[in-house]
């Protein structure tokens, strides 16, 4: 898409946020999913035969499979290995240095750019307590140091996302209102803004169609709506920065997605971005 435009850019400096569709094709999109998809495969054949599964449900989408072997197995917590786990994958790499998202990167911090070492996969199961996350900043789970760091956090969903299944909800200019206290929060089994620190703001819901994007800032307070649906909304939590200011996580290493000063130094595929992390743990 060439990046964002003059109102695009003003509207996320000022905002905090910026729902963008049609970013990514969906194809694009695909080998990722394909990754995880045979990650459960290789779990669910395991169980079946073990004898723990009776199914492996082969012919269930991808937004339904794990449910369903779940459900099967009354075993909440199978796959949730699958669901944590940091797939630093082929389809991974190309969602996160993919030519669409660099360029909305570059034309809000510049042509030399972090792909940031704190990224997730996320599964948000259906009716599921534990998957329920509230206000929160993202700031809140790296190092204090990195405050001053402006980083271009992206929501991306891998299948249409809903208010009915889980989808962003976020507080308009909420980045400007500094980082809040975080703790536990009541009636939420993940910690969150404190009760009574909550920024004020216009509360959005952010529904968005696979291959679109949420943009939002790390002290933005966002959160997600439980998902009511019999389908799992999967998605994607990655963030970009300047290669020269802190991460918040300085014992663990990005890898530089772009740049026009050190092109040299640039990850040609996830074969590098595996290399820096030998002998670090990044499973937390």
């Amino acid at each position: 898409m060439g990046g964002l435009n003059a109102g695009q850019r003003s509207f996320y400096l000022e905002n905090g946020y910026l729902l963008l569709e049609d970013v990514l094709p969906r194809a694009d999109l695909q080998p990722l999913i394909d990754e995880i998809d045979e990650v459960i495969d290789q779990h669910a054949c395991q169980a079946y035969a073990e004898g723990r599964l009776s199914d492996l449900f082969e012919d269930e989408p991808f937004d339904r499979r794990l449910a369903c072997i779940r459900e099967a197995m009354d075993d909440a917590s199978f796959g949730r290995e699958v669901m944590e786990k940091r797939h630093k994958t082929a389809g991974m790499f190309q969602v996160v240095t993919h030519p669409a998202i660099l360029d909305i990167v570059e034309s809000v911090i510049g042509p030399e750019i972090l792909a940031h070492p704190q990224f997730n996969c996320q599964a948000k199961m259906p009716h599921e307590a534990r998957s329920q996350i509230p206000w929160h900043q993202d700031l809140s789970f790296l190092e204090r140091e990195a405050e001053q760091t402006f980083m271009v956090n992206f929501w991306i969903p891998l299948v249409d996302a809903t208010v009915d299944n889980g989808c962003l909800e976020v507080i308009s200019g909420s980045h400007r209102a500094g980082l809040k206290p975080h703790g536990d929060v009541p009636g939420y089994p993940n910690a969150g803004i404190v009760v009574g620190y909550v920024p004020e703001g216009e509360r959005l819901s952010c529904p968005v169609r696979k291959g679109g994007v949420v943009l939002f800032q790390h002290k933005t307070a966002h959160r997600s709506f439980p998902n009511r649906t019999d389908r799992i909304r999967w998605s994607l939590d990655i963030r970009y920065s300047d290669p020269a200011l802190p991460t918040g996580r300085a014992e663990v290493p990005g890898f530089i997605a772009r740049s026009r000063a050190h092109p040299e130094s640039v990850a040609k595929s996830h074969l590098d971005w595996l290399k820096s992390m030998e002998g670090i743990d990044d499973e937390r």
